[in-house]
């Protein structure tokens, strides 16, 4: 029996991407995308985009979030613990060089109040335990597991279908928010007694794999020839680091690798975070591409211009735009739909 996964990348913001690609996916084929589907997997931004659709929040509702309620999405953290010596300590140690670090060195960014409220609006009290029919799962980075020898930090899947734990108790809304606490962006948010979480990016920013693998273990699908997938990512940036750029690769300690702003000498921002999602994701798509075949359609085009996280101006939003309709204009969008109509 034919398994269909939809597997939905992180990329914060960008997620305006993934569904409006998901809504036009849908429309082109008279609705049998979202009729069809029987499983949702997702990390990060496709998290929420997973949770919320399998959940029963229509895809219009997703596109008119992220094109509306970016603002309240990040809310700006204003916190500062004075009490943190070590903090306070290396403020005083970089002097003006800690106000050139910017927003998320030494506090994230953004408080999740504005995202906890609006996941709330939409999921309400849905546990996971409440959603059946239709498998969700999505990636998170449990920060302390109590359950390994010794506890140590470890990947987690949350999901409906008790493959790896039992999270049939954990709110929806917790689950949201666990998947995409991005590191310096978000903070890590807690679940109970299960701990803190972070954003899943910083290990499988593409879900495919772990979706494949929840489909399997829950006896959903039969074998990987039972599956296809639809899998949607939040663009391909056009970033990299030249050689010129590396300069001196002795000087790439922790300040290189995790500087909040872009440098003059084209070292992106974030670097270490952005390289990890990005070549995450691009492993997994690639490794489950080759284990399906033509049974894994994947759409995700190549941004014009860098889009950020957080990045919510007019001009990202053209860009966004851009790459919506280079994506739709591309060979796979075909692809997709013929997979699709074939549902």
């Amino acid at each position: 029996m034919t398994f269909r996964l939809l597997s939905c990348d992180g990329g914060g913001i960008r997620g305006y991407i993934s569904s409006t690609l998901i809504k036009n996916l849908d429309t082109a084929t008279n609705g049998k995308l979202l009729a069809n589907v029987n499983g949702y997997a997702g990390t990060s931004t496709g998290g929420l985009i997973s949770i919320a659709l399998g959940a029963g929040v229509s895809i219009d509702t997703l596109v008119d979030i992220y094109t509306n309620d970016a603002a309240e999405i990040f809310t700006k953290n204003t916190w500062f613990s004075a009490e943190n010596s070590e903090q306070a300590q290396l403020r005083a140690e970089l002097g003006e060089q800690a106000e050139l670090a910017g927003p998320g060195f030494f506090e994230c960014e953004y408080t999740s109040a504005g995202l906890h409220k609006l996941m709330s609006k939409y999921l309400g009290q849905k546990t996971f335990g409440d959603v059946s029919g239709r498998m969700i799962a999505v990636n998170s980075a449990q920060l302390e597991n109590t359950a390994d020898t010794p506890a140590r930090w470890s990947p987690a899947t949350l999901n409906n279908m008790k493959v790896g734990a039992d999270y049939s108790g954990t709110s929806l809304v917790d689950a949201a928010l666990a998947t995409s606490a991005a590191p310096t962006y978000f903070p890590p948010h807690q679940i109970g007694s299960s701990g803190y979480f972070a954003d899943g990016g910083t290990f499988a920013n593409n879900p495919v794999l772990n979706g494949v693998e929840v489909a399997l273990s829950s006896g959903m699908a039969g074998s990987l020839a039972d599956i296809q997938v639809i899998s949607i990512g939040t663009g391909l940036s056009p970033v990299g680091i030249s050689s010129a750029a590396v300069g001196n690769p002795l000087d790439w300690g922790a300040t290189t690798w995790l500087w909040p702003k872009a440098s003059s000498k084209g070292v992106p921002a974030l670097a270490l975070l952005n390289l990890t999602m990005s070549l995450s994701a691009e492993n997994a798509g690639g490794v489950t591409e080759r284990l399906l075949g033509g049974n894994l359609v994947r759409v995700n085009p190549v941004l014009a211009a860098p889009v950020p996280l957080d990045g919510y101006s007019k001009q990202d939003y053209q860009h966004m735009d851009d790459a919506i309709k280079a994506a739709m204009a591309g060979p796979e969008w075909q692809k997709a739909i013929n997979l699709i109509n074939g549902w």
